[in-house]
């Protein structure tokens, strides 16, 4: 009979623990952010043929698309720079809803940020 695999205890994410559910479902949300992002600055460079003052918006959206797509691999994985790196996407996402005063768009930023500064998450990616 053939033996069923069994996972390494050590071989986990971190101290051998799962990935919290919390980081799963930030990770899915950082990737679908990353793709409509992608499609935006797309479809805003059709936009660029006849207003060509707005192409750095869209240039920067389908920069800032590329690296949430990371980011959420990264998270995904627990690896320790996605943690850094969905920090820095999502303040500057926060800063730039500020300044749209987009209180709305606002919220999911900050939910991210507050959540992955929880110590037991935190500690998850070092």
């Amino acid at each position: 009979m053939a033996e069923i695999p069994v996972a390494d205890p050590g071989a986990g994410y971190g101290a051998g623990d799962e990935r919290p559910l919390g980081v799963t479902i930030l990770a899915i949300l950082q990737i679908l952010g990353g793709i409509l992002m992608l499609l935006g600055g797309m479809l805003g460079m059709i936009i660029i043929l006849v207003f060509p003052i707005l192409g750095i918006i869209f240039v920067v959206m389908l920069v800032i698309g590329i690296i949430e797509l990371f980011v959420g691999y990264g998270l995904w994985g627990m690896k320790s720079w996605a943690w850094t790196w969905a920090m820095v996407i999502n303040i500057l996402n926060i800063i730039l809803y500020i300044i749209q005063m987009d209180i709305i768009g606002l919220i999911i930023p900050l939910i991210i940020v507050i959540y992955l500064n929880q110590p037991n998450i935190k500690s998850r990616f070092r």
